[in-house]
């Protein structure tokens, strides 16, 4: 990738210079590829990330799916509100994503088929710069903002099959695709001089292959795997030449154990090999990006009947690091989580609520949040 990709996939400058900062996401999703998304259930944002590998819904774990009984579908929306701190100013954010949708059938007596959507790298924020520069000998105000609207997607298609009713075997291949639209608008104060904007539209491309492994070692514990690797993720802008990124290497693990009928303990930690990206970015003028790891735990507690209805309870707590570091500092995230379920028609229909509250900081760069999980799975 060349120095002249730079317009291709941040606007690195703008975010060190701004005075001022709005976005729909998070203001750090202006850093090198993104903000890296979390297509998973509301059940398992509830529990921190501790289910996630373990998670039928989500797009980690190609094994998990073999535990759908039948037709099924599935769809997650999540609104968050955030609080942004750069440089000793201050913004409020807020913004709805719609992080993963699904569908899944089971094919035959052991054989589990499901396509997912979900969020891969988000790439929706703004930043609005205030400045004086010199026009014709005089100093004249002027405001710039750059907004960024977008991403990538990963579209799953996934089977699995079960050898045995205590052991699973999934494999998937991911499509990534998506587009950003970055506007960079000049206004101008004084009338005389004519404002001014410039439109850049990047569309990417990439391919990825997951397998995965879901076993019960015994009728109260389980563990899972999962590994997943990608070729280059490609894009191609209106306002310059294909760039090519490399796309890293994952690794997930779990354990879940019941102690006792209706609780469910789980931990997932993953790995994602971001700094095979570093050269790519080095090379368009960014800072190296970084290996990182995750590491979620939560409890699912089914015991509370409310009538007729059991309400499950959820707690957990989550965290991240980021691969793109601000300012030479590594970006990390961590959440608290909770939240309930309950279901309708007869079991035909299950909700999911969830909510997190959490931070994000890169040396004295601060944004926390909370976040709402709503899910919703239909089974015909």
């Amino acid at each position: 990738m060349r120095r002249s990709l730079v317009s291709i996939l941040l606007v690195a400058a703008a975010g060190g210079a701004a005075s001022r900062a709005a976005a729909d996401d998070s203001v750090f999703g202006i850093r090198g590829l993104g903000i890296l998304g979390r297509p998973v259930s509301a059940r398992t944002a509830a529990t921190g990330g501790g289910f996630a590998v373990f998670d039928a819904q989500a797009l980690l774990n190609p094994a998990a799916l073999g535990q759908l009984q039948g037709v099924t579908g599935w769809a997650v929306g999540a609104p968050s509100r955030r609080r942004v701190v750069v440089g000793g100013d201050a913004a409020t954010l807020q913004s709805t994503r719609f992080p993963l949708f699904g569908f899944g059938t089971v094919f035959s007596r052991r054989l589990v088929i499901g396509v997912g959507i979900g969020d891969y790298l988000d790439r929706t924020w703004s930043v609005r710069r205030t400045d004086t520069v010199t026009l014709r000998g005089t100093p004249v105000p002027v405001e710039d903002v750059s907004r960024s609207v977008g991403g990538v997607s990963d579209l799953r298609l996934a089977g699995a099959y079960r050898l045995s009713p205590r052991f699973t075997l999934g494999a998937a291949v991911h499509a990534l695709s998506g587009s950003t639209r970055l506007t960079v608008t000049r206004d101008f104060a004084p009338a005389d001089y004519e404002d001014f904007s410039d439109v850049a539209v990047t569309d990417f491309t990439g391919l990825g292959v997951s397998v995965g492994v879901l076993a019960a070692v015994r009728s109260n514990l389980g563990v899972a795997a999962s590994l997943r690797a990608g070729t280059k993720l490609k894009a191609s802008s209106s306002a310059g030449p294909r760039a090519r990124v490399s796309l890293p290497l994952e690794l997930a693990a779990g354990v879940l154990y019941a102690p006792v009928s209706g609780v469910s303990l789980a931990g997932t930690v993953a790995y994602a090999g971001w700094g095979r990206a570093a050269d790519d970015l080095v090379a368009a003028g960014e800072a190296r990006s970084l290996d990182v790891w995750s590491v979620g735990a939560g409890l699912d507690v089914e015991r509370l009947d409310l009538g007729v209805v059991r309400l499950p309870l959820r707690l957990g707590y989550r965290w991240r690091q980021l691969p793109f570091p601000i300012d030479g500092f590594r970006l990390g995230e961590h959440a608290i989580a909770g939240g309930f379920g309950f279901t309708m028609a007869g079991g035909r229909t299950s909700v999911d609520v969830g909510v997190e509250r959490g931070a994000r900081t890169a040396g004295a760069q601060r944004e926390t949040f909370t976040a709402g999980w709503l899910g919703v799975t239909v089974r015909p």
